[in-house]
């Protein structure tokens, strides 16, 4: 069932089937904030105890949405020569981080069950309703999201269109938190990627792509035990897929071609949580020497939509 409830006095949504209960915070920058695996009966997100806790540390729970992801050196970069000057949120270093929508409301067009039992609920954005944004990213850009759950598969569709004059400079990522339940020798991370982009004191990439080196045994799967990682990774040509696995389940994330960069982040060395993170374009891409094939920038041109779609399977192992 697709259904609306109160969330201690916040709207919110459930899509709830025989596998998952999957809750969704459209009021809080459209946020899955939750979801329960039935079968396993565990929760497989880093979960707010509050709305308010959510809409106080927005980036810290559930599957946040970054419009642009991951930081801007000084908040600053050109596009098209025009120059962008976005807000310092990241005060300790004086860079931009993680986006302009962030914790404002979407607004719910559908919410529903397909007739071959797909449950849905689709809500939008658009930025030039909110004058905030629009002092940082002039573009009359409308954003729209489709979640579906479909048995132990849910997906989030995205739809970016570009009702303005100019063409709008866009990336786009998740930063999704998954628990490992204080057991990261349990679990195991497998990442086909080509090179990681090497940082500086600030983690912002210096523009150069170095070798695998230790992270090389993620192509195959590696246990997280004793990873410490803020990682960003070149995926190349390879497809946009995470799989973290343990005994009993397998869950697969991924990304469609549009998606060329991974972050991976555990908060110190793994043991509670790691965010797998898809992103379109590379951490301060615009501001990156290196061909927008590689950094993943890009821009939407008038009256154009830009469609992407992350997927997150779980997988059952029979034991």
């Amino acid at each position: 069932m697709a259904r609306q409830m109160d969330w201690q006095g916040t709207p919110a949504y459930i899509l709830e089937n025989d596998q998952l209960i999957v809750s969704i915070c459209p009021a809080i920058g459209n946020n899955v904030y939750s979801i329960w695996d039935k079968k396993l009966q565990r929760e497989l997100l880093r979960t707010p105890e509050s709305s308010a806790a959510l809409a106080e540390q927005f980036v810290q729970y559930g599957t946040p949405i970054l419009m642009p992801p991951n930081r801007i050196r000084k908040g600053n970069f050109q596009f098209d020569n025009r120059n962008y000057q976005f807000d310092i949120t990241q005060v300790n270093t004086g860079n931009h981080i993680h986006g302009v929508v962030r914790q404002q409301p979407w607004t719910v067009t559908q919410a529903g069950e397909t007739e071959d039992g797909k449950l849905f609920i689709t809500s939008s954005f658009n930025l030039s309703d909110d004058a905030n944004v629009q002092r940082q990213y002039p573009h009359a850009v409308e954003l729209e999201i489709t979640y579906v759950l479909d048995g132990s598969n849910l997906s989030h569709s995205l739809k970016a269109t570009n009702k303005g004059e100019e063409t709008a400079p866009f990336g786009y990522g998740l930063h999704t938190w998954f628990l490992l339940d204080g057991k990261p020798e349990s679990w195991k991370l497998q990442l086909p990627v080509s090179g990681i982009w090497e940082l500086d004191e600030q983690n912002i990439p210096t523009g150069e792509i170095v070798p695998l080196g230790r992270y090389e045994a993620l192509i195959e799967g590696d246990s997280l035990n004793g990873h410490d990682m803020d990682t960003v990774f070149q995926i190349g040509d390879n497809p946009c897929i995470a799989i973290l696995s343990r005994d009993d389940v397998e869950i697969r994330y991924s990304g469609s071609e549009l998606f060329k960069q991974w972050v991976i982040y555990t908060k110190g060395e793994a043991h509670d949580f790691i965010c797998l993170e898809p992103y379109t374009w590379v951490t301060n891409a615009p501001n990156i020497d290196q061909p927008a094939e590689v950094t993943g920038v890009r821009g939407i041109q008038p009256g154009d939509t830009l469609e992407l779609e992350v997927a997150l399977k779980i997988v059952y192992k029979t034991l």
